[in-house]
């Protein structure tokens, strides 16, 4: 309230927009909610079709994602357990039956034994209740079930139809996630594509810095080769820079685009770092995943509070308990902006990587506290329960050595982390120093980008933090025909920011060759819900845990995360909030009756005197309207607390409160020159 009024906002198109949080917080602009909705009603294929319109790698999200829609996702603030809808495995569910790592199984047939009924038999463990059934689900009829981005496939092949399309050709340097998001949107734009590879396989950091416990690498080589087959022509092994330079392919292509990522690992400036025995972890997880020897010694420390660190150490080790201080701790630890989450999966992936090369003793060190690491919680606990120790609030000090190999590495614990701003600004304790003995150090403190490919073309400006300058809208550089996106050009991200970043890239690389821009627009469409209800018990269903390997399993080549059965997967679809459904209300209709404010469970419902409220210039000019036509009180609503369970519109005596879904397509149109 501000002096004793509520200040209030007039809904529009952007408002019911942010109102679907997982979609708003996803960086393609997937619609999650009805993918997820869509498992609830075991339309699985149409699900898949959702999940993977915007993110042509929406198989390697369904396994690796860090899922910014679930940190956003409103059901974590409701029921028992405050947890998210699990948006990222239920991706997993409609790929694994319907995207490209289906080849060679039936269509809708699962691949293990326990799960291998046909789709069609499944019915979920929680049955709906009755008004479920009969209910119209958001998307049913002539309604589009989903909300569509700009860089959907529909508009892609339409702009490549426009009569006068130009088809030109385009050189892309790397095979990552944003080099491959801009081949698979360029190839479907009509374009001629060719990728320059340095490594002997495809995926970038998506394969070489992610564990093979973690992804399925056969899913992966199916999901990439989906883009190839498209039309792409990809050349291995070739360095730009070295075995064709930068000036070269500028002369030979309408446009180049710089997706190399960050192949450098980041070293301490600390004594020791230069012994033999000091590894990045960028360095450790490359050779592994090509299937190079690595020796490691008995005794590993990994530096880093990420997911890479915690992965590093369970790789090393796959012994022993957490502690149940450690336990107790995790209950505590928050969810990251997906940034400091992507950094913290470095740590992770490292330290398990270290376990599964035959390490008896991994431990990682963190500068951050239990409740301060920027890990996700379940990376940790998988961690601990494969025996690697942590332990936060503790910093590299020097690094020990003899006869030029480590032997140890001197740490002192940590006072702070963030001063009083919440910025970086690590604080020390004055003699807490003590060494932990050790074979090798591996560091997963960040990466760096290796320009080399840029050739020191003086035209491409490059930023103080090493980083590529671009166009933040177009991924352009300073160099008109040169394009960026990726970690190159923002630093390390998770996967589906360097999706976008391809995506964004394409359409100004399009852009270019046309010699003309894009006009974006935006549709909506509301869809009366007359029966719209929640499923039975919906409050009470509870996140389940993706199923995974046994402990004792968890070793070599295997991936640990198995997924959900269709069962589990139905139910967990049904904890959907579906925030796309709204309350809209009749003031007409409205008779002051309170009943809805009384029902409402959830209290977000209020009716005050007009003369309570204030707002912006629009909502002023309204209450002033509202006034001289008679009216007295207002209905304000609280739309981050509604659960849409249409309790409010059940009550209503007078059909004044109404549930509609909202829906919005983005389209792409050519400027006229």
């Amino acid at each position: 309230m501000t002096d004793g009024r509520y200040h209030v906002v007039i809904p529009d198109t952007d408002y019911y927009r942010k109102m679907v949080k997982c979609q708003s917080a996803c960086p393609v602009q997937t619609d999650a909610r009805a993918y997820v909705t869509a498992v609830a009603r075991n339309e699985l294929e149409r699900g898949y079709e959702i999940a993977h319109d915007p993110n042509p790698l929406s198989t390697i999200c369904g396994r690796i994602c860090g899922a910014p829609c679930e940190i956003a996702c409103r059901r974590g603030a409701v029921g028992p357990d405050f947890e998210s809808v699990a948006i990222r495995p239920l991706k997993r569910v409609l790929t694994e039956r319907f995207g490209p790592e289906t080849a060679g199984r039936l269509p809708g047939v699962a691949g293990s034994e326990s799960d291998s009924t046909p789709l069609k038999t499944i019915r979920p463990a929680v049955p709906y209740a009755a008004a479920r059934q009969e209910s119209t689900f958001p998307g049913q009829g002539a309604n589009v079930d989903y909300s569509s981005a700009r860089w959907s496939r529909e508009n892609l092949k339409s702009l490549a139809g426009e009569k006068g399309h130009k088809a030109g050709k385009i050189a892309i340097i790397g095979a990552g996630p944003s080099g491959l998001t801009v081949a698979n949107d360029l190839a479907l734009l009509g374009h001629q594509v060719v990728i320059y590879e340095a490594g002997p396989k495809t995926g970038g950091m998506m394969r070489y810095g992610v564990p093979v416990y973690r992804i399925d690498q056969q899913a992966m080589d199916l999901e990439i080769q989906r883009i190839l087959d498209l039309g792409v022509t990809i050349h291995f092994d070739m360095r730009v820079g070295k075995d064709v330079t930068l000036a070269d392919l500028r002369r030979d292509y309408d446009a180049v685009y710089l997706g190399m990522g960050l192949m450098t690992g980041r070293m301490l400036n600390i004594e020791g770092v230069k012994l033999d025995g000091v590894v990045t972890a960028v360095d450790l997880l490359l050779n592994y995943n090509l299937g190079y020897k690595m020796t490691l010694g008995k005794r590993v420390v990994v530096v880093g509070g990420g997911d890479v660190a915690m992965d590093a150490a369970r790789t090393a080790l796959r012994l022993g308990q957490a502690t149940a201080e450690q336990k107790t701790a995790l209950g505590q630890t928050e969810q990251r902006s997906d940034e400091a989450s992507d950094a913290v999966h470095e740590a992770l992936d490292v330290a398990r990587t270290a376990l599964r090369l035959g390490v008896a003793d991994v431990k990682m060190i963190s500068l951050e506290s239990w409740d301060e690491l920027p890990a996700s919680k379940f990376e940790i606990e998988e961690a601990l329960e494969e025996g690697i120790t942590i332990q936060p609030r503790t910093g590299p000090n020097r690094i020990l050595g003899k006869n030029g190999k480590v032997t140890g590495i001197e740490v002192i614990d940590v006072e702070s982390v963030f001063d009083e701003n919440r910025r970086f600004n690590p604080k020390f304790k004055p003699n807490t120093e003590k060494v932990l003995e050790c074979d090798t150090i591996i560091l997963a403190i960040g990466q760096a980008a290796d320009l080399n490919a840029l050739g020191g073309a003086p035209d491409i400006r490059v930023t103080p933090r090493g980083l590529v300058e671009i166009n933040q809208e177009t991924g352009q550089t300073s160099a008109a025909d040169v394009f960026a996106g990726g970690d190159v050009a923002y630093g390390p991200r998770l996967i589906i920011n360097a999706v976008r970043d391809g995506h964004l890239a394409a359409l100004g690389i399009d852009q270019k060759i046309q010699g003309r821009t894009l006009k974006h627009s935006v549709t909506t469409q509301w869809t009366d819900l007359p029966t719209h209800a929640m499923p039975e018990d919906w409050i009470k269903l509870e996140r389940e845990k993706i199923p995974g390997l046994p402990v004792e399993r968890r070793t070599g080549l295997s991936v640990v995360e198995l997924g959900y059965t269709l069962p589990q997967a139905s139910d967990q679809g049904l904890r959907c909030l579906e925030c796309s459904v709204n309350t809209v209300f009749d003031g007409v209709r409205c008779i002051l009756c309170n009943g809805c404010v009384d029902v409402c469970p959830w209290n977000c419902l209020k009716i005050v005197s007009i003369d309570q409220v204030t707002g912006d210039e629009t909502v002023n000019k309204l209450i002033q309207s509202a006034r001289e036509s008679g009216a007295i009180a207002a209905m304000l609503k609280d739309d981050t607390s509604c659960t849409r369970c249409a309790l409010c519109a059940e009550r209503c005596p007078t059909d004044a409160i109404t549930m509609e879904a909202f829906r919005f397509q983005e389209m792409l149109t050519y400027n006229e020159k």
